[in-house]
């Protein structure tokens, strides 16, 4: 068991680490005008825009995904390739968003900025599937038919947004920023049931 644990916990550590690398290739690529004036930071209003939707992806991807791993009893082959594949999608983002900012918001990027948080998103749904088997009937029914059903919403929010090449710029960058709204917090029943918990221990 300490065994297993033990490997758990490097798993997590790794996981971090790439993140942590991740987010700071995005920060260094995030250059300062090339001017002195308000004109100049103006200018910079398309690296703004998307740095800050993908710094605030990473983040919620980052709690998510612990939230998620955290079901894991152990490291199993599926949970580590389900995890390097959502790591390895992750790594595109901060490419994407610099040759987004670069081109302005233009199509094709724009196409292949959304394309990413679609790949990131499948490849994260795998990582539940496998974690959440790890459970074995103490979980409450209906806050898992709830994360899979925001699951495949922002599944298909993503897909519309990729493909979606008829859709003005910044509406297709709004679309991929909805994920604040059904993912800021990883588990909103998780509180709701520890208290539920608390109570029926108390009586």
């Amino acid at each position: 068991m300490a065994k297993v644990e033990d490997g758990l916990a490097r798993f997590y550590a790794l996981s971090d680490g790439i993140f942590a690398v991740i987010i700071t290739v995005m920060v260094l690529a995030f250059k300062p005008p090339t001017g002195h004036d308000f004109h100049a930071l103006i200018g910079l209003w398309p690296d703004v825009i998307s740095y800050a939707v993908s710094y605030a992806f990473i983040a919620v991807v980052w709690l998510n995904h612990h939230a998620v791993l955290r079901h894991a009893q152990q490291l199993t082959g599926t949970l580590a390739l389900a995890n390097f594949a959502n790591l390895f999608a992750i790594s595109f983002i901060p490419f994407t968003t610099a040759w987004l900012a670069e081109s302005e918001m233009a199509t094709f990027p724009l196409t292949l900025y959304a394309l990413v948080f679609f790949l990131v998103q499948g490849t994260y749904m795998v990582l539940m599937w496998e974690s959440f088997s790890h459970q074995t009937g103490d979980d409450d029914p209906y806050a898992r038919k709830w994360q899979w059903f925001r699951a495949w919403i922002m599944f298909g929010v993503f897909f519309v947004s990729a493909a979606g090449v008829i859709i003005p710029p910044l509406l297709r960058l709004g679309l991929l920023a909805s994920f604040l709204i059904l993912y800021c917090r990883p588990d909103p029943f998780r509180r709701a049931r520890s208290a539920v918990q608390s109570r029926r221990g108390g009586h």
